[in-house]
Parts: structure tokens; C-alpha cells; sequence
């Protein structure tokens, strides 16, 4: 690279961060008028709503939707231009600091926060959460909670919501904002990791720039603070193990994310079928021995019964549909005044089910193909941890919240060999911010949500696939 040409790079790169710092100034400020705007109107009995204050046209809604699609444009233009002039990690955290700082500043929008630090308050007071439900207990967040089920999140996610549930006696709003440093700490060391994990690739500081200010794990992870943050640290800490050969500590790792939340347990047949082709038989027998032990610790401590395992697989969402294909034609029924609520229950519960076999037989097929592929690395098991998790979200998972494919992005910062992948992965995650929300709702704005986030990756999928073909 030139003079002329370093200069006009890093012209336009001061201009692209200066429009990103603005757009992310004004989600900041208009994310926090509105949450706590909302949190003392809940207080003094105003409508506990979703989302936004209301689902039709709003200047609130039109200054977060505009400023995060800006903030989102801005990152894809600078990630095309795939240049970066960084060397240290310091260097890289000076450059995000005030990304972050806004995104820890910028009150929650989703109520998943309030769920936490009850569940949090019940252990606090030896209740256990995943045998009472949130209603059985009144804490000083009662008030804001929309969903009154047990616990669906693990023990390990149990700890840091306690941690955050002490301040609840000094205020609500501090309880949130120590859950929300540890996220953003959580965040930064998850990028601290991916950087170390390349350390002998010629992009690793654009990578780690990239995954660091990248806008759906700032909105999601940090500004919403989604436990999903503490699921992509085990993420990343199991592929590094399986990249160093450390395989009983990478399904140490898993277990670990499973007690977070239970995606991780779909992983644990790829790794197994790994290790049997390459006859790790020693690392296999302590792969079932620390499986069944864990098994055992936790049942005998936290999850008891049938009914409390029950709890990590969200019941409360059995029969639920959001920004998915299965809420697109759910929508799409509403044109049908013919069609019957029994009906389209019918046609529903036979579109997950059929979903859900489709995966189940795709998984099967992933299986069998690892186990007899030739030259067989960690980078293909890693490949394979994230096409199979890409295609259950994408595919067979009718309640669809936006954070979810957050959790392809470690992924695709460490699949170095997987182009397809990373395009798609990163497309799954960023096309949900042309509308934020959960897009659960009947109207034309939740059909419109539901399209932009699975049609696009979807395409690139479908196209991706394709040219490996030809």
C-alpha cells in the first residue's frame, strides 16, 4: 500500500468511524430514554409493553431502527474494504472503547434482563428456580417480568445472575448495569481469545476489530446483555481446545455452555463421533465418565426432577412462532378466513415436526459424513459445529429471537477455511437490524421482521451450496 493510498484509507476510515460513533450516540441515547422512561412508568403501574411503546409508527422507533441499520451499513462498508492498520490488542480495544462504553450506557429494550435477576433473587434466597416458577416470588422486578415459568437458563448463568441480583435491594437499575459490565467484561475478553487464537493469521487484528464493534453483539450481547454472551465465551474456548488437541477439556467446555444454556448439547455427538475416528479411545472414556459425573452433580444439586431438566428446553415457547418461516406462514394463514384455529395448529405443529426431522436427518447425515471423510481436522469438526447450529436456527426454530445467531460469530471469526460460512453466518446475524424487535407480533411489520432475518442467509445458503456443488 502506498502513501496516496494509505492516506485516502484511513481518510475514508475516520469518516466511516465518525458516522458510526454518531449513529451509535443517538441508539445510545434514544435506547436509554426509552428504557428508563418505561422503567418508572412500570413502577408507577404503566403498561409493562414489548419492545417499543407501541407496534405501529414511532419517532422512537424510527430514530433506533435508522441509527442501528447506520451503524450497521457503516460496519459492512468497512469490513468490505478488509484493511486494518492495528498491530496490538491494546491498540484494538482503544479503537472500540467508545462502541462499547455506548453500548453499556444504552438501557435494555428486551425484558430478559428483569427475568435474570429475579431468578437470580430466588437463588439468593434458596429458592430453586427450575422447580418455582417466576411468579411464585416477588422481588423488586416482579413487576417487569413477562414470562412465568421456571428457569430455562443453566446453573452456570444461575451464578452470574445472583451476582448481579445482590443490588437489587439498593436499586433494580444497579443490578442491571453490574450485569451489563460483566457482559461487556465477558465481550471483551471473548475478543481478547479469538485474537490469540490467531495469532499466526495475517488478519487476525481485522478479525478481532470485526468481532469486537461488530453491531448485533454490541446491541444483543452488551446493550440488551443476552446471557448469550457467556454461551460464545465457552464457544470460543471449545474450538480453541480442539484446535490445541486438548479434547477432555474441550468437552469440559461444552458442559460448561450446556449449563449456560442448552445449545451447547448438540455439539457433544460431533465431538464424539471425532474422537472415535480418530480412536481417542482414552479421551473417550473420559469423555462419558465426566459426562456422567456432571450429570449426576447437578442433579443431585439444582435439577432434580424430570420436570426441572424440562426446564432448560423453554417450554414456555412450545407452540410459539417469531421471525422465523414458521411465523411468516403463520402470518400468512391470517389471509385464509377459511382456515380454522384448529387448523392452523395442525398445519403448524406438522411444519415444526417436519422442521425438526429434516434437521434431525441433515445432523444424522453430518455425522456419518465426519466419520468417513478423508483427512478429517478440528477445522472440519468446527465447520460442522457451525452448519449444524447455522441450519437449526435457520431451519427449525419457529420462536426466532434476533440474538440467537449471535452465536455463529466466534464461530465464523475461527473458521478461517469456511468462506461460505462466514458470509452466511454474518448475513444471518446482521440482516435482522433493517427492524429490531422481537417480531413475534400479527402484523405487517412482524411478516416483514420475519423475512429479512431468514431469507437472505437462507439465499446465500441455498447459492453457497451450489457453487461447492459445481
Amino acid at each position: 500500500m502506498n502513501n496516496s493510498t494509505l492516506k485516502n484509507y484511513l481518510k475514508n476510515e475516520k469518516i466511516l468511524y465518525a458516522v458510526a460513533l454518531a449513529a451509535s450516540i443517538i441508539f445510545c441515547i434514544s435506547m436509554t430514554s426509552m428504557g428508563i422512561t418505561k422503567f418508572y412508568s412500570v413502577l408507577q403501574g404503566g403498561e409493562n409493553y414489548n419492545d417499543f411503546p407501541t407496534s405501529r409508527f414511532s419517532v422512537i422507533r424510527l430514530l433506533i431502527n435508522g441509527s442501528y441499520l447506520i451503524a450497521t451499513v457503516t460496519y459492512i462498508i468497512w469490513l468490505i474494504q478488509k484493511k486494518a492498520t492495528i498491530s496490538s490488542f491494546l491498540d484494538i480495544c482503544k479503537y472500540a472503547i467508545p462502541f462499547l462504553a455506548l453500548a453499556l450506557i444504552a438501557y435494555p429494550a428486551s425484558s430478559d434482563i428483569y427475568l435474570y435477576l429475579h431468578y437470580g433473587s430466588l437463588s439468593l434466597h434458596k429458592i430453586n428456580p427450575y422447580l418455582n416458577s417466576s411468579s411464585t416470588f416477588v422481588s423488586n422486578v416482579s413487576p417487569f417480568l413477562h414470562w412465568r415459568q421456571t428457569s430455562t437458563y443453566g446453573p452456570v448463568s444461575l451464578f452470574f445472575f445472583a451476582i448481579s441480583a445482590l443490588a437489587l435491594p439498593i436499586s433494580p437499575l444497579l443490578g442491571v448495569y453490574i450485569f451489563k459490565i460483566i457482559c461487556v467484561l465477558v465481550h471483551t475478553l471473548n475478543a481478547y481469545l479469538i485474537w490469540r487464537l490467531l495469532t499466526n493469521y495475517e488478519n487476525r487484528n481485522l478479525i478481532t476489530i470485526a468481532y469486537l464493534i461488530n453491531p448485533i453483539l454490541l446491541n444483543e450481547q452488551i446493550a440488551n446483555a443476552h446471557l448469550d454472551v457467556f454461551l460464545a465465551n465457552t464457544l470460543i474456548v471449545l474450538i480453541g481446545y480442539l484446535y490445541y488437541r486438548r479434547y477432555v477439556l474441550a468437552v469440559l467446555a461444552i458442559w460448561v455452555g450446556f449449563l449456560v444454556k442448552t445449545l451447547p448439547i448438540i455439539w457433544l455427538p460431533l465431538v464424539f463421533v471425532f474422537l472415535c475416528k480418530h480412536r481417542r479411545w482414552r479421551d473417550l472414556a473420559v469423555l462419558i465418565l465426566l459426562s456422567l459425573l456432571i450429570i449426576v452433580v447437578v442433579t443431585y444439586t439444582f435439577l432434580p426432577t424430570v420436570s426441572a431438566w424440562r426446564s432448560l428446553l423453554n417450554p414456555g415457547v412450545s407452540g410459539a412462532t417469531a421471525r422465523s418461516f414458521h411465523h411468516a406462514i403463520n402470518l400468512f394463514l391470517n389471509f385464509f378466513p377459511n382456515v380454522t384455529v384448529e387448523a392452523r395448529e395442525s398445519i403448524l405443529s406438522f411444519l415444526k415436526y417436519f422442521a425438526y426431522l429434516s434437521w434431525i436427518l441433515y445432523y444424522a447425515g453430518t455425522l456419518i459424513k465426519s466419520y468417513f471423510r478423508k483427512n478429517d481436522s478440528a477445522i472440519n469438526l468446527v465447520s460442522d459445529i457451525g452448519w449444524t447450529t447455522l441450519t437449526l436456527f435457520l431451519f427449525a426454530t419457529p420462536w426466532l429471537m434476533p440474538w440467537y445467531p449471535s452465536i455463529l460469530l466466534p464461530i465464523a471469526a475461527l473458521s478461517i477455511n469456511s468462506p461460505n460460512f462466514v458470509l452466511t453466518s454474518l448475513t444471518f446475524c446482521l440482516s435482522p437490524s433493517i427492524l429490531l424487535g422481537g417480531g413475534a407480533g400479527k402484523n405487517l411489520i412482524s411478516l416483514v421482521t420475519s423475512f429479512v432475518s431468514v431469507v437472505p442467509p437462507t439465499v446465500l445458503l441455498i447459492f453457497g451450496r451450489k457453487k461447492a456443488l459445481f
